[in-house]
């Protein structure tokens, strides 16, 4: 029996200015975050959100497209693991 990883994804928010770009390429992972004025990622998979950072698990099938949202992020702010 093997255990599938589960993708990771973070957003530093230290060096996203909100562009937007992976809400519109990824809208089911990434949103605006109304309290820091950055993006985060969203729930259900969101698991931590602080001011500088943002972290989340999600399903095997969105890792594809939260790749390219990775890619075409202006500040690389978005990472997948």
């Amino acid at each position: 029996m093997s255990i599938e990883a589960v993708p990771l994804v973070k957003v530093d928010k230290n060096t996203c200015i909100t562009a937007g770009v992976c809400w519109s390429i990824a809208p089911d992972i990434f949103e605006y975050d109304p309290a820091s004025g950055k993006t985060r990622i969203r729930d259900p998979y969101r698991k931590v959100d602080t001011g500088s950072e943002s972290i989340g698990q999600i399903p095997e099938v969105l890792r594809d497209v939260a790749k390219s949202a990775a890619e075409v992020c202006p500040t690389s702010s978005i990472t997948v693991e």
